[in-house]
């Protein structure tokens, strides 16, 4: 039981590609949440358009880490896996996700190769260099199929990390001791577009990266001190 979160905030022109892709699996999600963060287009309308059930939930435009916990907040599934708005998956992703965690039972999250693609709407004119559609390991939220659980003992996003969120969490996630895998399948492509997130808070990634990698280390030491004046305590008391 796969629970696929959809964050959208004014994604009319590319979500009902998304949820194509989604309906598509081999292994479909039992349930998709599109969680709309303060959108003044027609992308809630589009969502309730599906013949298929798409549960859409609202919420005043607060980020994208806040409406990824908002669709946390009502998911039930074992498994919760996220897509952006504007990019879209393999058929068989969750398929080959499920089967090495099937063959791997100790793995509490499972990443996939990414490749990014210029979308047919854009700019030519705008288009990077070939390098940037060469594929590479999606250390991203939009790869990862992860065990629901975890979410409640890692904890949520960081709503205050703009573009760093999904990293941050992963993070907590290696400092809880979570087993987590990179596939080298190529399941998820990623669209590059006039108006992507990435690039619009590009500027403010360099210095929130640095944040997120000071306070992880910063936790690690606060941890390590601990258990060295504490030797005998065990991890749930610490």
């Amino acid at each position: 039981r796969i629970s696929c979160i959809i964050p959208v905030f004014n994604g009319e022109r590319y979500l009902a590609e998304t949820l194509d892709s989604v309906f598509a699996q081999t292994h479909p999600p039992f349930e998709v949440i599109v969680a709309d963060d303060g959108s003044t287009d027609r992308s809630a309308e589009i969502a309730r358009t599906y013949s298929q059930p798409v549960i859409t939930i609202h919420q005043p435009n607060a980020g994208h880490a806040a409406a990824r916990n908002l669709g946390l907040s009502i998911a039930t599934g074992e498994y919760v896996a996220f897509v952006d708005a504007d990019d879209l998956w393999h058929p068989e992703k969750l398929t080959r996700q499920l089967a090495l965690f099937a063959a791997r039972p100790e793995l509490g999250v499972v990443f996939t190769h990414l490749q990014n693609f210029w979308s047919p709407d854009a700019d030519p004119a705008a288009r990077p260099n070939e390098d940037a559609f060469l594929p590479v390991p999606g250390y991203t939220s939009v790869t990862m199929l992860a065990r629901r659980a975890l979410f409640t003992r890692v904890g949520l996003l960081d709503v205050t990390l703009q573009h760093g969120n999904d990293r941050d969490w992963f993070c907590r996630a290696a400092e809880h001791g979570v087993v987590m895998e990179m596939m080298p399948d190529v399941l998820v492509q990623r669209r590059l577009h006039d108006s992507n997130r990435s690039a619009s808070l590009g500027n403010n990634s360099r210095a929130e990266y640095l944040r997120i990698l000071k306070a992880s280390l910063d936790r690690r030491r606060a941890a390590s001190a601990d258990v060295a004046q504490y030797p005998f305590r065990s991890r749930d008391e610490s």
